[in-house]
């Protein structure tokens, strides 16, 4: 079975011009935690999951020195941070080298082994013209493997 077999199409992928805001709001109404970055090519650009995110808002600690040259830490707000990186593109916090895909024409056992070896939660699926048509999670292979393959025996 090929990876366009079982890929779902309607692929919910950010703009290369999307902010953290736009991101992070599609993230929590669309329930999902990550998606591809695509250009105006559907070309995917980066992707970003809501670990990334998570990572650029994380408090960063600041050494500050004082008259008596002691040295203390202090961490940043997350309210102060988030405020600061709302409006930053996306691309500033995705990962854009090293992306992981699939091609359409794949073998099931090839999407399952980058799955598992890499530790995807779900990877975009791309066309002869390296055009993101759609993405695996998952679930999308074992929903697969029991209704294509279980219930055949």
């Amino acid at each position: 079975m090929k990876a366009k077999d079982f890929m779902i199409t309607d692929v919910i992928a950010a703009s290369e011009n999307a902010t953290v805001k736009q991101v992070l709001k599609t993230f929590v109404d669309r329930r999902i935690s990550g998606m591809p970055i695509l250009d105006k090519d559907r070309r995917i650009v980066g992707v970003v999951s809501d670990g990334d995110i998570l990572r650029g808002i994380q408090p960063k600690d600041t050494v500050v020195f004082n008259y008596l040259l002691t040295v203390s830490f202090k961490a940043e707000k997350i309210d102060k941070i988030v405020d600061e990186l709302k409006d930053h593109p996306i691309l500033n916090l995705a990962k854009k080298r090293g992306i992981v895909t699939v091609h359409e024409e794949d073998e099931m056992e090839e999407v399952v082994n980058i799955l598992a070896k890499h530790r995807f939660k779900k990877i975009p699926v791309l066309n002869d013209q390296k055009q993101v048509v759609g993405v695996i999670s998952r679930g999308d292979v074992l929903r697969t493997i029991h209704s294509n393959l279980l219930n055949a025996l």
